[in-house]
């Protein structure tokens, strides 16, 4: 028995730029953290003196004679991948937050579930080749429309800057900052669930390169503002970085966002914005302690809690006959 566990993420500067239509020409720059909130797998070879059938849970489950036969388009790939085709399976998912919520979960579902294969499989795997997996799986095998930046995020883990040259190597740096300051900005930030969950990938067709670029540079300048450990003017970078975002789809923003948006703004914080590709989710808020207390008296029941993550994809439980 395998059980493994892959982190949600938190962009929080440079989305839209991992895109390959935009980073093949200006390559890209990303600021963010993985959170310890996690999607899980647990997942097994079943008995020989059990039947042939194989069992296959998440939203559905599935009791299937041919496991590649689901109807979750990622299992199925990964399923004849990885899985021993002589040997019937038991795979259980369950996570810590709805999908399609604009935390990176369907890349930390792929992250998660072909690390749990190696694991099971007794074969090696490091963060990097975890990701170019990932990357492959979901941009070109499923075609599904979207940048490369979850699947990293996913597999390494961190409070990191992550760098994309024009062929899509990308290089993953944790940022040079203090333990007080990393404290400090954890402690600044609010997430703010919408109640809205994405029904399709449509928000993430978005081709304002122009727009883009301005991102990339906000991106890069809040870099330096890191470094600097000032914590007021990268909350009031995550804001103008938002007002550009939203000019890149009318898909982006809806009014439930908007209005909780311009509730932090009210209410003090240094900047807000939407997170992920739009249309749904949480709104991160970054704020002082007294904006902090309004913003969660105000949507105590819709915060969530956490802290972040520093491991990425991993086992936190291996059984083996």
């Amino acid at each position: 028995m395998i059980i493994c566990k892959s982190p949600f993420r938190v962009s929080l500067f440079g989305g839209g730029t991992d895109y390959q239509d935009f980073y093949k020409d200006n390559e890209s720059f990303i600021i963010g953290t993985s959170i310890n909130k996690y999607v899980y797998f647990s997942l097994r070879y079943r008995s020989e003196i059990l039947n042939g059938e194989n069992i296959i849970s998440y939203t559905k489950k599935e009791i299937i004679d041919d496991a590649t036969k689901t109807k979750n388009p990622l299992f199925k790939v990964i399923l004849e991948k990885y899985k021993d085709k002589n040997k019937s399976i038991d795979l259980h998912y369950f996570s810590d937050i709805p999908a399609r919520t604009g935390l990176g979960g369907s890349s930390s579902c792929c992250s998660c579930l072909v690390y749990a294969f190696h694991k099971l499989n007794k074969t090696i795997i490091n963060k990097e080749q975890l990701a170019k997996i990932s990357i492959d799986i979901e941009r070109n095998i499923l075609k599904e429309p979207g940048g490369i930046q979850d699947q990293i995020w996913s597999s390494y883990g961190g409070l990191n800057t992550i760098h994309i040259d024009k062929n899509g190597n990308f290089n993953v740096k944790p940022i040079n900052i203090s333990n007080e300051f990393k404290k400090e900005l954890l402690n600044s930030m609010v997430l703010i669930y919408t109640q809205q969950q994405r029904n399709n990938h449509e928000s993430a067709n978005h081709n304002s390169m122009e727009d883009k670029k301005e991102i990339l540079e906000i991106s890069k300048n809040s870099y330096d503002l890191f470094l600097k450990e000032d914590i007021e003017n990268i909350g009031k970078n995550i804001y103008t970085s938002w007002l550009v975002k939203k000019n890149l789809s009318k898909q982006i923003s809806t009014p439930k966002a908007n209005e909780i948006i311009e509730d932090c703004k009210n209410f003090g914080a240094y900047g807000s914005k939407l997170l992920g590709s739009g249309g749904c989710g949480f709104v991160l808020a970054i704020c002082n302690e007294k904006t902090r207390t309004k913003i969660i008296e105000k949507y105590k029941n819709n915060i969530l809690k956490f802290s972040f993550d520093f491991d990425g994809t991993s086992s936190i439980y291996e059984a083996y006959d």
